[in-house]
């Protein structure tokens, strides 16, 4: 009881600030809430609500009284297995966080949200059903993240239309899995995550993504890197780390903007000379492959002129 009471009293004390402050966004993050609280209503032209990592089972129906509600984040929710059907009224809704939670379905009316700019799920299911197709209907989104957890996992084709994504994080556990074909296709992408996703081969289409600057791969079961990486020349963040790669290809060289590689625990068992190349690298990560691979020349010649490098290649290669 005084527990409860007192989480009663911090819920209070938030709601009073922001009618205090006359703010548009009320923080109920990390309170231990189990249910939302009705007093959010009071608030006059919420935009934002802020309910990540308390311990929600439902959503109430009464968040559709919010009119100017904009921003739901519901991030870190463990409890919080499915989302209504009424969610689909929230049509003013740009920003949807339900990341780190356990939803084992979406509900259609999910695909009326077409306001949305930003939006992060986590989904668990043991079925094959995927990601739904309504998805392609948020062709407004610049930021998506998907982590996936079941059976089966299908990124739908109609993710094509998102084509004013800036930003996607793809995960998903199970099978080994293909590079989804429509993601050549997004080239206003600059910052592409598929980190664990069991992935076995990318395709050449990946150098469309000619925008990118950051591209994170680690933890697939990647074997060999298309020719086409050579064309993202505007990468300056490159992690392949956890992988199954044995060499890099030649084209890399042209990567001359990265300041960060990582090629950690794969199956190197040299470095090509072109690493010397590229002379705007702060960051090169090779722990774990086995065996060490041969450090180039082209490395050591660096070394003798950049105290940075000197002191990288003589900490990991006494």
């Amino acid at each position: 009881m005084a527990a409860a009471n007192l989480v009663l009293r911090n819920v209070r004390r938030r709601i009073n600030k922001c009618l205090r402050e006359g703010s548009d966004t009320l923080d109920l993050s990390s309170l231990g809430l189990v249910r939302v609280p009705e007093e959010v209503t009071e608030i006059p032209g919420l935009r934002m609500l802020k309910l990540a990592c308390n311990h929600l089972t439902e959503l109430p129906r009464f968040l559709t009284d919010l009119p100017e509600l904009t921003e739901l984040n519901l991030a870190d929710n463990r409890t919080l297995t499915e989302l209504p059907e009424w969610i689909g009224e929230l049509t003013g809704l740009t920003s949807l966080d339900a990341l780190a939670t356990r939803l084992h379905r979406l509900p259609d009316s999910m695909g009326e949200l077409t306001g949305l700019r930003k939006l992060n799920l986590s989904i668990i299911r043991d079925d094959s059903e995927g990601v739904p197709e309504w998805i392609g209907n948020f062709t407004r989104l610049t930021e998506l993240k998907v982590w996936y957890a079941g059976s089966a996992c299908f990124f739908p084709a109609s993710m094509a239309n998102l084509t004013a994504l800036t930003r996607l994080n793809l995960r998903a556990a199970g099978k080994p899995a293909d590079f989804p074909s429509w993601l050549g296709e997004l080239t206003a992408l600059t910052h592409l995550g598929l980190a664990g996703g069991h992935l076995t081969a990318l395709p050449e289409s990946i150098g469309n993504l000619t925008a990118l600057t950051s591209l994170s791969l680690w933890d697939n079961q990647v074997t060999e890197l298309p020719e086409s990486m050579g064309n993202l020349t505007a990468l300056t963040s490159l992690h392949l780390d956890k992988n199954r790669l044995t060499a890099l290809p030649e084209s890399m060289r042209a990567l001359t903007s990265l300041t960060r590689l990582g090629l950690r625990e794969n199956r190197l068992a040299e470095l090509p000379e072109w690493l010397g190349e590229l002379t705007e690298l702060t960051e090169l990560r090779l722990d774990g492959n086995d065996p060490r691979p041969r450090v180039p020349a082209s490395l050591r010649a660096l070394a003798r002129t950049d105290p940075d490098w000197r002191r990288f290649l003589a900490s990991r290669y006494r």
